[in-house]
């Protein structure tokens, strides 16, 4: 199907360091193609590409990255269009190693993808967690990004993709004839870094168990960041390439066939956290309450615009969002702002 997520593979510092922390802590099996790129196999299915990065882009300075895929129709049309709206194609369109074309392309954000014409790379899996799929297997894409407005009219031009919001504030699925087949997550620079990326989502039956994999393997866990519901956790490779770990079944769920965003009472209860920056805000509230100290009120008030103003993302009553509904959430953002200048100056 066009313009979903086909492919993805890592470009690399050491080819056989690769090779063996991603054995380590995904099972993965190898099969050389030749000219330096090897398919990686989960349970006896190629789910990613490896190769070792050019000389050139390491003298440069390029870390090592996972690379996400898009299947097009009309290559040259597509690059055209990303042109037009605003990105950048590092590499124009030319043929690929295994058939086929590929280009290179930025959206307006920065984050990089690649496209790719022809039939001879894998299927995307739409983002179902099901028994069809198994540890070690490509589930699932998600745009990292901190402002939605710069990339959303790019990627709906260029792909025709419906960009939906989720009942989860800054998360979006991507629709394509009517199924999710990737998502786009804002999120704060405190948490992904400074650049705006494409990551990929790997399934695995033990997450617990494959944390202490990677870090037994040189890698790193970054942090823990849910894929709808689900868990899943941001680690670094041991060579800092970033990916993505998604538990595949539920610990109290193993006999169903769930898909992103089911969970169990137990998986939350498993998952919980205590908030205590929520319980002292509370707490703070009160305090300002009985002691009639009406500037905390106007800090509060600042607390909670600037997330907003990040996301792009309100809520009052309703969510609301700037590029859908602009007059609504300026409203909202400038009356926070509004009373929180008043408390503080009164």
């Amino acid at each position: 199907m066009t313009n979903t997520f086909t492919w993805c593979d890592l470009s690399t510092f050491d080819f056989e360091e690769a090779k063996h922390f991603y054995t380590e802590c995904l099972g993965w099996d190898y099969q050389d193609m030749g000219e330096g790129y090897a398919l990686c196999e989960g349970k006896g299915e190629a789910t990613a590409g490896l190769y070792t990065m050019p000389e050139n882009f390491q003298r440069m300075g390029m870390p090592s990255f996972w690379m996400s895929y898009i299947q097009v129709g009309d290559i040259y049309k597509t690059v055209e269009l990303a042109k037009q709206h605003g990105a950048k194609v590092e590499v124009e369109p030319q043929p690929a190693a295994g058939g086929g074309m590929i280009a290179l392309i930025r959206d307006p954000s920065g984050a990089g993808f690649t496209c790719y014409d022809g039939s001879d790379l894998g299927v995307s899996q739409a983002g179902k967690l099901s028994q069809s799929v198994q540890h070690g297997q490509r589930i699932w894409h998600e745009l990292h990004i901190s402002d939605l407005s710069k990339v959303e009219a790019f990627y709906q031009h260029v792909f025709d993709w419906e960009i939906r919001a989720t009942n989860e504030v800054g998360r979006y699925n991507v629709i394509v004839s009517g199924e999710p087949i990737a998502g786009i997550q804002v999120t704060s620079n405190d948490i992904k870094g400074d650049k705006e990326y494409w990551g990929v989502y790997f399934a695995v039956d033990d997450l617990d168990a494959e944390l202490k994999h990677i870090e037994q393997s040189g890698g790193q866990i970054v942090a823990e960041q849910p894929l709808g519901e689900r868990r899943a956790v941001l680690a670094y490779d041991s060579q800092g390439a970033a990916f993505y770990l998604v538990e595949l079944i539920a610990r109290a769920n193993k006999n169903r066939n769930l898909s992103v965003g089911q969970s169990s009472l137990l998986d939350k209860l498993l998952s919980y956290k205590f908030k205590w920056r929520a319980v002292l805000g509370l707490v703070v509230i009160a305090l300002a309450v009985v002691t009639e100290i009406n500037w905390v009120w106007g800090v509060l008030f600042l607390l909670w615009v600037i997330p907003d103003i990040k996301s792009g993302s309100t809520h009052f009553l309703e969510h609301v969002e700037r590029n859908s509904n602009p007059v609504v959430y300026w409203l909202i953002v400038t009356t926070w702002v509004v009373l929180s200048g008043y408390y503080l100056l009164n």
